[in-house]
């Protein structure tokens, strides 16, 4: 996710509570994937010193698809991120 993809989320017609249920989903998803990529680094049978174009490619990929399970599953961190935030927005 970028900056400008979350100024198009930010734009969007809804509720201030759904925007930041979304908004809390990517950010986790973006710490689940970094901290996928760094698991993946840190263990050498999953990162060769040569790995091949296709390979890493599709071990992004995964990082990636995984990450955003990861962030949407039922108590997830954005659940917990988002119950807290929206302590504050209600204030």
């Amino acid at each position: 996710m970028y900056i400008e993809d979350i100024r198009h989320i930010l734009n969007y017609k809804l509720k201030d509570e759904e925007k930041l249920k979304i908004l809390a989903e990517e950010f986790v998803s973006i710490f689940w994937n970094l901290l996928l990529k760094e698991m993946r680094n840190s263990v050498e049978l999953m990162s060769p010193k040569e790995t091949s174009f296709a390979l890493s490619t599709y071990y992004s990929w995964y990082d990636d698809e995984m990450s955003r399970i990861l962030a949407k599953s039922n108590n997830s961190l954005a659940n917990m991120l988002y119950k807290e935030l929206v302590k504050s927005l209600n204030r």
